[in-house]
């Protein structure tokens, strides 16, 4: 993968896009662009229009859910993002459905801001490396 440049936000909650908007600021991620999506159907637009190198998915949306947003997502070729699910449901099945569909990460909402920081922070310092 190479470095994150652009990232998507999708949440249907203002609050959550405006706290991992300042995860991704406090993060040492620099010079990215964040864009937002509010449902499942403006994921798959600004995904097809931005091409991010990260995106940030909730499961539960409005239109289309986060999962078939990642699977929609894992179908397109010569496009690999690093998709991280963010979700309130936090059990065995829905990380195993988020994994099986392609998810690279899987966290439970409410999330460790520093945690989820320090992610972004890993998954830049790889992509360098590379």
């Amino acid at each position: 993968m190479h470095a994150v440049q652009k990232i998507l936000i999708v949440d249907d909650e203002l609050m959550m896009r405006m706290l991992l908007k300042q995860v991704i600021e406090r993060s040492s991620l620099r010079d990215v662009s964040v864009s937002v999506a509010e449902d499942g159907e403006e994921a798959l637009i600004k995904v097809e229009q931005e091409h991010p190198d990260l995106i940030l998915l909730d499961v539960l949306l409005p239109k289309m859910n986060g999962y078939d947003v990642c699977q929609r997502i894992r179908r397109l070729s010569n496009y690999n993002p690093y998709i991280i699910i963010l979700t309130a449901r936090g059990n065995p099945t829905d990380r195993q459905r988020a994994e099986s569909l392609g998810a690279n990460e899987f966290m439970t909402k409410p999330f460790n801001a520093s945690r989820l920081a320090a992610q972004l922070n890993a998954i830049q310092a790889n992509a360098d490396s590379h």
